[in-house]
């Protein structure tokens, strides 16, 4: 159950006893009335304690009594316990047959933890005036805290008893019945009240048999819960707790829509209230209308300006919103307040690596600690910055820092070998992955990366070990089936096997055009030209921009007699690649084609003597 359910009224039981007995009795109410004498006025006459006479009367101890009282009440309100306690002792003194000091004195023991001393305390108070209500609810209310749930309903029975007209004593009973799932007892001293026309608070019984119902479980108890809440909401209009309780129950039996249509109806008739406006925007949110989720966290803030957790759900509902600059500004607003917060350090570098304000990323980003759940993240998001800003140095630093704040994340080592792989220097990507994986032999990603380092130094049958292992590990790892299927298909190995592969490869990422590219080139190695073309045509026009698509689709035009088609096949993937190498093993084949147009066209000299 949540919040508000019986468990929020169990757990209401002591401290509703303990408030009861620390408030300041009415008019007509006797601090102590079971002391040495029978004076109904007890208002000490002074604050000072009067000298010691040779006779002490009763009057004297009275007095005395009074004092030590008053003082006691003064510590108590000012959140002093440990000198209430002492004060509450001395007035025992000189009263030890007050019910209700015992009352306030075991009061206070709660507040500093002290339950055996307070339940001590109140079984005194309860012996010297067994008709001490305020004793005998405070003393149940603690059985009740420490789950003696029998002696607890005891207590409260009595209470019942002694003041027919306790409206919080039947109540307790019912929650702790509940508490030991004892539906059917609950529910009979609930539904008791409902029926009881001088019952006081008519609402709370109708909303807690709605609660024991529901508890209780099956269809035929939601719908008598249903029936409650609405009942405890024709008692009392106003009451949100079981409006909020019938809303809980129309979700739980599939019902949302009118969950939602009923919350928001009363936003419009009775609102607005920052309960059913918490209920409201978590509604929104799952069915992503974040602008009415907003408007309703905006209620929640305007009823709780230091709700900061509640301005951190609207920041990030900006971020979803892609309303970066009043994100930046939610979120710095909680960082003031919280500036510990690891999770609005992380997020106030997320948004501000969107507005490209890539300093003041990093400044946060550098902020989050090691412990930190966003440690990892903060180190790749900084060292991707860092590379973007071309500071190759400080990249390298972040991750290494990474690494020593967390040696365990195998991430860093592949993003420590990735910045390497940018700097082409291979070999140390190489010899560091090789470490990475001794340290982490079932990490399927750090084995691949390991297989690309291999493939970069030509150790090509490295790579198909590589990528095996990988495989061995993850046989879903579609980049390895890709790699492996392409390695093969290079080395014109194994292309039956390469093609089991790459149409494995395509099974689980359909469409992709670089598994479809080395379909399409294994399907050209093993002669299957025409539907070479059909694959790598598809591959060209799912990736129009990538230089190794566009020659093999060239290649395979050029091996169909369709050099036109080859032509510009091949200047394009001279424009789009990037290695001057590469480009220029694709323009001799381009010289190739023009040298046999040329040959073609030249008419044979012996032609003209004809």
């Amino acid at each position: 159950m949540d919040r508000r359910s019986i468990k929020h009224l169990l757990f209401a039981i002591a401290a509703t006893a303990m408030v009861g007995c620390a408030s300041a009795p009415s008019k007509d109410q006797s601090f102590f009335r079971d002391s040495a004498t029978d004076v109904t006025n007890r208002a000490p006459q002074s604050l000072s304690v009067p000298d010691d006479t040779n006779t002490i009367d009763s009057v004297q101890l009275r007095t005395k009594a009074d004092y030590h009282y008053t003082v006691a009440e003064a510590y108590s309100l000012e959140g002093n316990s440990a000198r209430a306690i002492e004060e509450y002792k001395l007035t025992l003194v000189y009263d030890p047959n007050s019910s209700q000091v015992r009352v306030r004195l075991a009061a206070e023991y709660v507040r500093q933890g002290l339950i055996n001393e307070a339940v001590s305390q109140a079984k005194t108070a309860v012996e010297i005036d067994p008709k001490n209500t305020d004793a005998r609810s405070l003393l149940a209310g603690l059985y009740s805290a420490l789950k003696m749930f029998d002696a607890a309903i005891q207590q409260y029975r009595q209470v019942m008893v002694d003041n027919p007209a306790d409206a919080e004593a039947p109540l307790f009973v019912g929650a702790l019945y509940a508490e030991q799932k004892r539906y059917d007892d609950a529910a009979k001293i609930f539904e008791k009240m409902t029926k009881d026309p001088e019952t006081e608070n008519l609402h709370l019984a109708w909303y807690y048999l709605g609660r024991v119902r529901l508890e209780s479980g099956g269809k035929a108890a939601s719908a008598k819960a249903e029936v409650a809440f609405k009942e405890s909401l024709k008692a009392k209009p106003s009451y949100t707790e079981a409006l909020i309780g019938l809303g809980q129950l129309y979700e739980s039996t599939d019902r949302k829509e009118l969950a939602r249509t009923t919350y928001e109806a009363y936003q419009e008739k009775s609102g607005p209230n920052s309960a059913v406006a918490e209920e409201l925007a978590r509604m929104y949110v799952e069915k992503r209308d974040y602008n009415k989720a907003y408007e309703q966290f905006a209620v929640i803030e305007a009823f709780d300006k230091a709700d900061f957790n509640v301005k951190a759900k609207m920041a990030f509902i900006l971020i979803e919103q892609e309303k970066y600059r009043e994100a930046i500004l939610r979120l710095e607003e909680v960082l003031a307040a919280e500036p510990e917060s690891d999770r609005i350090r992380f997020y106030l570098g997320a948004v501000y690596e969107e507005v490209k304000d890539y300093d003041s990323a990093i400044l946060h980003f550098q902020k989050v600690p090691a412990t930190s759940s966003y440690f990892k993240e903060s180190i790749v998001h900084m060292a991707y910055l860092f590379k973007l800003k071309n500071d190759y140095e400080k990249a390298f630093e972040t991750v290494e820092n990474g690494i020593k704040g967390n040696e365990d994340q195998p991430q860093f080592y592949a993003l420590y070998a990735s910045l390497l792989d940018d700097q082409k220097e291979y070999k140390r990507a190489s010899d560091m992955l090789e470490k990475a994986v001794a340290k982490f032999p079932d990490n399927a990603q750090l084995l691949f990366y390991l297989g690309n380092m291999q493939d970069r130094l030509g150790q090509k049958d490295e790579v198909i070990g590589s990528m095996k292992k990988v495989l061995l590990i993850d046989k879903n790892h579609v980049q390895a089936l890709n790699f492996l299927a392409y390695s093969y298909a290079e080395a014109g190995i194994q292309l039956e096997e390469a093609e089991k592969l790459a149409q494995r490869a395509l099974e689980l990422q359909p469409g992709d055009a670089y598994i479809l590219d080395t379909l399409g080139w294994i399907q050209f190695k093993r002669g299957d030209v025409t539907t070479a073309i059909r694959t790598l045509e598809a591959a060209y026009k799912a990736q129009p921009d990538e230089s190794v698509i566009a020659e093999h689709l060239a290649d395979a035009y050029y091996h169909q007699q369709m050099p036109e088609r080859a032509r510009k096949l091949y200047m394009r993937a001279a424009e789009l690649e990037k290695n001057e190498k590469n480009a220029d093993k694709i323009r001799s084949k381009l010289a190739s084609i023009d040298r046999q147009v040329q040959d073609v066209d030249r008419a044979p000299a012996s032609s003209k003597n004809r």
